[in-house]
């Protein structure tokens, strides 16, 4: 399997490369709103980015399974699943804030093995592969060494579904208070693949994920792994996937955090 990583890498950057141009070139331009939920709009980009990507994609396996954030699920009785977020972070390209990204991931038996996400306003490609390191822009990665809370940035990733329930409503909040209160800052940037792209690259040191849907985080979590974050979950067990509730931070404030959350 190991030496079959680096063709579906290939494919899924030629996807997100052409998605993300086709994004870049419209940006900043007037966009129509199709809004899913009070929280959570939807433009015709986000639309037009999803079909370049599976165009690409399905043409080379077109037997594989999908699920995409505007289609939803195709399923082809396959032991590949392929995650497409074709535009991570539609609320800030709708408002004309340069930070979103393309972000698409392979799963296989339930375990990721690529993934990549692209910010083609920053020019930012960042790449893994399961056991093969994590780069950006063809350079490997490094994860902040932060120790102290109170000089760390944390960003607080919070589901669609949270804010239409008041039991989860209430429970983000406490969370979120808790990370107030002891890190420097705590960031809610609306595009959360970037977000796990920054923490593996050490511009942020932690990152706490409260029921965000699947097709957000796959490829940022791996390229996260590959880098040495560590990840868990509320209950202080090694990530797995389907857990919702994710603790992810360098090496240094793993420990702490974790029993902060839990």
């Amino acid at each position: 399997m190991d030496s079959d990583y680096k063709k579906y890498l290939d494919v899924a950057k030629d996807a997100a490369l052409s998605a993300g141009k086709y994004l870049a070139d419209n940006f900043g331009k007037s966009h129509v709103a199709n809004f899913k939920t009070k929280n959570d709009v939807g433009i015709t980009e986000d639309i037009e980015s999803e079909s370049i990507i599976l165009n690409i994609i399905k043409g080379k396996y077109p037997k594989h399974n999908f699920f995409s954030e505007e289609i939803g699920e195709i399923k082809n009785n396959s032991k590949f699943k392929w995650f497409i977020d074709p535009l991570d972070g539609t609320n800030n390209y709708f408002a004309g804030i340069p930070y979103f990204s393309v972000s698409i991931s392979l799963l296989f038996e339930n375990e990721t093995i690529i993934g990549v996400v692209y910010n083609p306003i920053s020019n930012q490609f960042f790449e893994a592969t399961k056991n093969g390191g994590a780069l950006l822009n063809g350079v490997p990665m490094l994860p902040s060494k932060n120790s102290d809370f109170g000089k760390s940035v944390c960003s607080f990733v919070q589901g669609h579904n949270v804010s239409t329930s008041v039991g989860l409503k209430s429970e983000s909040v406490k969370v979120k208070n808790k990370l107030e209160q002891n890190f420097r800052r705590v960031i809610s940037t609306w595009a959360p693949a970037l977000d796990w792209a920054l923490l593996a690259s050490g511009g942020i040191d932690a990152l706490i994920s409260f029921d965000s849907e699947l097709e957000d985080m796959y490829a940022g979590l791996l390229i996260a792994k590959e880098t040495g974050i560590k990840i868990a979950n509320f209950n202080k067990n090694n990530f797995q996937i389907g857990d919702k509730r994710i603790i992810a931070s360098n090496y240094f404030l793993h420990s702490d955090l974790v029993e902060l959350l839990s």
